[in-house]
């Protein structure tokens, strides 16, 4: 079998923290891991598995994955990565991080395949140049904006608060965009369970999705879907248990996009309240906070 990943720098950058990033709890409540599940569920099976080849996208490729949950029709990357290098502004670089992927999607939008087929497939440079894409492409893709991406975060260890940021908004279909430096022993790994034992052989920065949890073997875990086809993991799938995933997933980001302005966002992180406190206790936030400024 070809191996799939044929990449020898890496995809994805790590991520340094922003103060300017929303964080999903500030807005929408702090979770109770106690009420989330400790068996099977899934927010939104993969619409459609994707490879890459041996392209640097897959920035863009996790961040149409967890818009098509949301969108329903199949989105296409390379429209993805062209905005993202309109937001770094350096094209030739290897790469991307996740936060400007994620800006790509509010700032431009995305294109669905079945629009722009002939882009399917087509270079990198040639992607890259503005001057291949119609004049028409920002207004389609525009169609499909997302309102604000959020920071998974919280009290709990990232294992758990990416559980309940799934758990909690799986009736909006928001999955996980995250990634990982993707060890290259991982790629053969049995049925697609990550091992537990961390490795030290060479790697690179890869993103991906994350969908729902999975019990195996009578432990718990997370289901990632990557963009390197069904010929690898257990069709394309990847799970990660709490040890591996606290100890790799957080450099590289850990996003959410919902659909709530950004301005409603700000109003939210300036009160003594979120959007899922309820009304009375909205009043008597708001009557403390007349007192204790």
């Amino acid at each position: 079998m070809k191996n799939p990943f044929t990449i020898t720098n890496g995809g994805l950058k790590e991520l340094p923290d922003d103060g300017r990033d929303f964080s999903l709890g500030s807005v929408f409540g702090d979770i109770d891991i106690k009420e989330v599940p400790t068996g099977n569920f899934v927010v939104a099976s993969p619409y459609s598995i994707k490879d890459q080849g041996d392209t640097d996208m897959c920035s863009a490729y996790a961040v149409t994955a967890v818009s098509e949950d949301q969108e329903g029709v199949e989105l296409l990357p390379e429209y993805q990565f062209y905005s993202t290098k309109r937001i770094t502004g350096n094209p030739e670089e290897w790469g991307a991080d996740l936060r400007s992927a994620c800006k790509s999607a509010v700032r431009y939008g995305s294109i669905p395949q079945v629009k722009l087929p002939e882009m399917k497939g087509m270079s990198r440079s040639f992607i890259l140049e503005d001057k291949n894409w119609p004049e028409a492409a920002d207004r389609m893709a525009s169609y499909y904006k997302k309102s604000t991406f959020f920071a998974v975060s919280g009290r709990y260890d990232v294992f758990d608060n990416i559980r309940g940021a799934l758990w909690y908004h799986k009736d909006n279909k928001c999955t996980v965009v995250t990634g990982a430096c993707w060890r290259r022993s991982w790629i053969a790994a049995q049925d697609g369970i990550i091992p537990t034992e961390a490795v030290v052989d060479s790697g690179f920065g890869h993103a991906f999705k994350l969908f729902g949890q999975k019990v195996i073997n009578g432990e718990l875990y997370l289901m990632a879907q990557l963009s390197n086809s069904e010929a690898v993991g257990d069709n394309g799938i990847y799970y990660f248990n709490r040890v591996v995933a606290n100890r790799e997933l957080a450099k590289y980001g850990l996003f959410m996009f919902k659909d709530i302005s950004r301005e409603d966002a700000e109003y939210y992180l300036n009160k003594p309240y979120t959007i899922n406190t309820p009304w009375y206790s909205k009043i008597w936030a708001f009557i403390n906070s007349l007192f204790y400024k």
